[in-house]
């Protein structure tokens, strides 16, 4: 069934006894929000649908459990979301252009709070406007991890140029770009996001990458990772796993034995996210499994 701009049915599984809905991006090209509804799909083990993060002011279906899991900045006029949708604050990002919402919204924030934030800036705004919040994460965070004996030695560039790098070693690199092409359907961006997943899985043996949704659920799938972007407000996330973190440049190029390949170790910040999560939505009356690759 195609995707609409409002809510449909994405997922066939076994039923359960409260409507959950998952994020759709009819504003999006980026591979890393399709990444994030994934990472929360994996959590669930009933029929879910979607509905458009956007737009979310415009659902009139019957009351859904929806997690908020993202970033909420493209449309801030369309806050706050319909009261048909139950919240479940977890993983929640907002940016410093539009923390208005926040103060504007203080009431409902606070009505389903604490807020599950996916960064300590996220969580500041909500503070200073006494609502109560915690660092929470973000669900790509907890991925399961890859067979340790997989045969992965790729050394894979995430929209990170390959001109920063000396001639002699990119050309056996793999260059990827998380930007998708507008004239996608919603399923073919979903389904782009499952094969990137699948592919850095198995086969990098390396990834150096300037996306945040790109690193962290590779580090959670037990891939080696450096994270080249700028370090901010939203993007200090990666300081939370501990990752590797260097910027690549062109002058003088970067030699890629300057970039560690080691595995970060983050299973108990996995298994706190995990527990929060299946919390919150079996308090809704959600059925939730604990992830694994199929």
């Amino acid at each position: 069934m195609a995707l609409r701009k409002k809510s449909v049915l994405f997922h066939q599984g076994a039923g359960g006894n409260v409507k959950v809905g998952l994020f759709c991006y009819s504003n999006s090209t980026n591979v890393g929000d399709f990444i994030q509804t994934l990472a929360v799909a994996q959590h669930l083990d009933q029929e879910y649908h979607l509905v458009d993060r956007d737009f979310m002011n415009q659902y009139d279906g019957e009351p859904m459990a929806v997690v908020m899991n993202g970033w909420f900045t493209d449309e801030p006029d369309n806050w706050p979301p319909s009261p048909s949708i139950i919240p479940v604050f977890l993983g929640f990002h907002i940016s410093r252009e539009s923390a208005a919402i926040i103060r504007e919204h203080k009431e409902y924030f606070k009505r389903y709070a604490p807020i599950g934030c996916r960064d300590h800036m996220t969580a500041e705004y909500m503070r200073e406007c006494s609502i109560d919040a915690y660092v929470s994460g973000c669900a790509t965070m907890t991925f399961p991890r890859r067979a340790a004996d997989l045969a992965a030695d790729k050394v894979v560039l995430v929209d990170e140029p390959l001109r920063n790098f000396l001639r002699s070693e990119r050309r056996d690199f793999v260059f990827i770009s998380h930007e998708l092409e507008p004239y996608m359907s919603q399923p073919l961006r979903f389904q782009a996001a499952s094969e990137l997943l699948d592919f850095y899985r198995e086969n990098a043996g390396l990834i150096i990458t300037r996306r945040i949704h790109c690193a962290m659920p590779c580090a959670a799938m037990g891939i080696p990772v450096v994270f080249s972007g700028m370090k901010d407000g939203r993007t200090r996330i990666v300081d939370i796993l501990g990752l590797h973190c260097k910027q690549a440049k062109r002058y003088p190029r970067s030699r890629l034995a300057d970039f560690p390949r080691e595995v970060v170790e983050f299973e108990e910040k996995k298994r706190q996210i995990n527990e929060d999560l299946h919390a919150r939505l079996v308090a809704l009356g959600v059925k939730v499994k604990v992830p694994a690759w199929q």
